[in-house]
């Protein structure tokens, strides 16, 4: 566990490793003053995020900033993460929007090379996230469960339409027989709504809606009711109505949409947002993005993930292997291309 603690002046770093006899040994602790300024900070993860986007074949420039971060945030404690099998990290302020899957190493691979990372908006979301655990036992019958290609509703009229995200799914669903897809014209908000404990990984390939002001109000944009219909909601699934409505008893939702992972900070509880709604609606784990993800590289991308969660790897493995796979493909230097992917609470 690496927990980040970041204010004005400076930044401190916990890790924690459990006992294992049969890899890292004693259980242990330790607290490390990190060499940087937490206003310092601030300005360095935003100008890695504006390359990272805004000028993303910069390859150069985003290794050098990704060397830089890795030794100030990470490399105070490599020897006491030496033989650890997994981290999970918990951010603080500027941390929270930084992929740290795109640091770089001393050795020159990316942090996320060297072992699966996995993130907890809060130290409390993650204790009630883990005391849900469902034995391996009484899956049958709980599969996938797909939304994609939704009509777009008044209320996101401003973004495109998505017919690669009706690729994604279905070729998602080619992987999981007996798949339930909810596509174009049924990729309603009444149908989420509707959503029982039977979905076991529950998948949007939609438009996400970032309402930085006010949290909750974040959405997911799906197909609005026909016109005439009494069918209840706007097309817009809002981060509170998730809260309100929503019964799940999910291993994952993944939220293959834009800045799913982003929100409002409340103090010490990390995050407010929609990865945080969906775990308060019953997922153990949400997999959601840092920024404006882009379809042609996303698509494939999920089918590479979703290919090792089949195969038996755990999630955080599972998006390991994706992203190790696109780091050694011709995208490999721009961490754009697969970096935004975070996984958020359980790895089982």
């Amino acid at each position: 566990l690496l927990f980040y603690s970041v204010d004005e002046e400076g930044a401190l770093l916990f890790a924690v490793k459990p006992a294992n006899p049969g890899a890292s040994g004693a259980a242990g602790f330790a607290a490390f003053r990190l060499p940087v300024k937490g206003a310092d900070l601030k300005a360095q993860v935003e100008t890695f995020r504006q390359t990272l986007i805004g000028d993303r074949l910069n390859a150069e420039s985003l290794r050098a900033q990704g060397q830089r971060l890795y030794a100030e945030l990470v490399r105070p404690a490599e020897s006491f993460l030496e033989r650890s099998e997994r981290l999970l990290i918990v951010p603080d302020g500027p941390l929270h929007t930084l992929p740290f899957a795109a640091l770089v190493r001393q050795d020159h691979r990316y942090l996320v090379e060297w072992k699966p990372l996995r993130f907890a908006v809060s130290v409390t979301a993650l204790a009630e996230l883990q005391k849900r655990r469902r034995p391996g036992e009484g899956q049958e019958g709980r599969g996938l469960v797909a939304f994609g290609d939704p009509l777009i509703a008044k209320t996101a009229s401003a973004y495109p339409p998505l017919p690669q995200s009706r690729a994604e799914v279905e070729g998602i669903a080619r992987l999981f027989p007996g798949a339930r897809l909810f596509l174009g014209r049924e990729a309603t908000e009444e149908n989420a709504r509707s959503l029982g404990p039977d979905a076991r990984w529950l998948h949007f390939a939609v438009h996400g809606v970032l309402n930085a002001k006010l949290p909750t109000h974040s959405g997911l944009a799906l197909s609005p009711p026909p016109a005439g219909s009494e069918e209840p909601g706007n097309g817009l699934l809002q981060a509170w109505e998730i809260m309100e409505d929503l019964r799940l008893d999910a291993d994952l939702v993944t939220l293959s949409a834009c800045d799913t992972a982003l929100g409002t900070e409340v103090g010490g509880e990390g995050l407010l947002g929609l990865t945080r709604a969906f775990q308060y609606a019953g997922a153990r784990s949400v997999l959601a993005t840092l920024w404006g993800i882009s379809d042609r590289s996303t698509a494939p991308w999920m089918s590479r993930f979703y290919r090792e969660l089949r195969d038996g790897k755990s999630k955080d493995e599972a998006v390991r292997a994706a992203q190790v796979e696109q780091i050694r493909s011709p995208d490999g230097p721009y961490p754009f291309y697969w970096a935004a992917f975070q996984l958020y609470g359980d790895w089982r």
